[in-house]
């Protein structure tokens, strides 16, 4: 009898294993402001950021606002609005860690954290100086250099955090 539960049991448990981990995510570059070899290096980096630190990065553009959030937009203002689209995507998406949006129009980049991050792994003052070192290289037309860089940095900050008491 034991026998005859064993097989599917372990049959059931083998389909329920995960196929290569996708979480992560990869980049959701629907604004198309990306290389591909820069796409590449970034999910790359991503990837390596969740197994060392275990937080999560996700990267979403998008050509433009949707006429329901361009209506949101309107009724309040710029920063208000991204900050609740950004916590909004965090909720939605259960991300442990950071959450990065880029809009075509109206020209936005946007950083946000879980509630947990933003205490210690990766702050409010470590989003202001990734926003502006960001922005210096988007200045120059380089979006592939500059998302590298805001990786890199968020990546130093969790690991210079990581050891603060």
């Amino acid at each position: 009898m034991m026998a005859r539960l064993f097989g599917p049991i372990v049959a059931l448990l083998v389909c329920c294993l995960p196929v290569g981990a996708v979480y992560p995510p990869p980049i959701k570059d629907e604004g198309k402001f990306f290389s591909a070899k820069a796409l590449e290096t970034a999910n790359a980096k991503i990837r390596d950021i969740y197994k060392k630190y275990k937080k999560d990065v996700v990267v979403e553009t998008a050509e433009a606002l949707t006429k329901e959030q361009q209506q949101e937009l309107a009724k309040e203002t710029e920063k208000k609005f991204y900050a609740k689209l950004g916590l909004k995507r965090i909720g939605d998406l259960g991300i442990d860690g950071v959450h990065i949006f880029m809009c075509g129009k109206p020209k936005r980049f946007q950083i946000e954290m879980d509630p947990d991050t933003r205490k210690k792994p990766y702050t409010n003052a470590d989003r202001a100086k990734t926003l502006e070192k960001f922005l210096a290289l988007a200045k120059n037309d380089d979006l592939d250099g500059a998302l590298l860089d805001a990786l890199d940095h968020i990546a130093s900050c969790l690991q210079t955090n990581a050891t603060k008491k």
